[in-house]
């Protein structure tokens, strides 16, 4: 199992740099950051852009896989998304991956000035951004009509062949976005589920997870795709039961994601204030007890040729 950490972009680069450092310099595999506009818990607060942090985060560490957990269409369209995308793996030396998902309510889904997107609509509206975002991450050149998005000769990397691409990690707790997943990436995500996405924290339990897991697998043999060729990696930000709560609850919870099988855990950087509040000594004691035991190596999805069933 490959474990990594989520920082969230609420301190400026001056403060932030040492926790991207940290979890690069105690061998975390990955390390994320939340792509949102405003946040539900800090709306009020100070919160910075994904894809600069990234940027800054890229040329600041040296071996750490980095991502974004996740990005949606609530207020991107993917045509510029993968061009970033591309140059951030660019600055990374390869080490990024594009984490995208549906979009929840909250903040994020108005703030442009559009109606909130009812379900059917989002789901929709996600098929088609993972569809295009995927094209574009594959194909030097693509045109592409939706109901939703629209590319006419988008060129993302011009420089490179067909077939070049970074990983695609899509996050999905229900059937739906599950096949859109399967279909398209190369990680399935879930952070459990929440009774007002966007609005009321997300929680996982052992049972959840072990249902979805059996779902996708269910849904990748329709699909014609090996199960094993999709990494699956699950956000455990419970703030009940919070896996940081202590070195045992961190193995405790480890262990049970990875008998439910989970190829990849993301916990939160513990911050000095709520939310993620917790003691840094207790992630360093992980990393030097528990990781190596545990991680596989420092990237964080399969080769981009496993990617996509037949």
């Amino acid at each position: 199992m490959r474990v990594g950490v989520v920082i969230l972009p609420a301190a400026c680069w001056s403060e932030a740099a040492a926790a991207w450092r940290t979890a690069d310099e105690l061998g975390f595999a990955h390390a994320w950051t939340y792509d949102h506009l405003a946040w539900r818990d800090l709306l009020d607060h100070r919160w910075y852009a994904a894809v600069p942090t990234l940027a800054a985060a890229a040329v600041t560490t040296r071996r750490i896989g980095l991502g974004t957990l996740v990005t949606s269409p609530n207020f991107r369209h993917p045509v510029p998304l993968v061009k970033e995308a591309l140059t951030l793996n660019d600055l990374s030396g390869g080490r990024f991956t594009l984490g995208i998902g549906s979009g929840a309510g909250g903040p994020d889904a108005t703030v442009l000035g559009r109606p909130e997107p009812g379900p059917a609509e989002r789901a929709e509206r996600f098929s088609e951004f993972t569809e295009l975002t995927d094209r574009l991450l594959r194909e030097p050149r693509v045109d592409f009509t939706g109901r939703h998005f629209h590319a006419r000769a988008a060129r993302t990397d011009p420089a490179s062949g067909p077939g070049r691409a970074l990983p695609l990690a899509v996050a999905a707790g229900g059937p739906a976005g599950m096949r859109v997943a399967a279909r398209h990436g190369d990680i399935w995500v879930s952070n459990g589920s929440s009774p007002q996405p966007g609005l009321i924290a997300p929680s996982v339990t052992p049972d959840l997870a072990a249902r979805q897991v059996r779902r996708l697998e269910e849904i990748c043999g329709e699909l014609g795709r090996p199960p094993g060729s999709l990494r699956r990696l699950v956000l455990d930000s419970n703030r009940t039961n919070p896996p940081l709560a202590s070195v045992d609850a961190f193995v405790e919870a480890a262990g049970r994601y990875q008998e439910t099988g989970f190829t990849d855990l993301v916990v939160p950087f513990p911050r000095q204030e709520p939310p993620y509040a917790g003691d840094l000594t207790v992630l360093e004691r992980i990393a030097s007890d528990v990781l190596p035991g545990l991680q596989e190596g420092p990237r964080d999805a399969p080769p981009p040729a496993q990617r996509r069933a037949p």
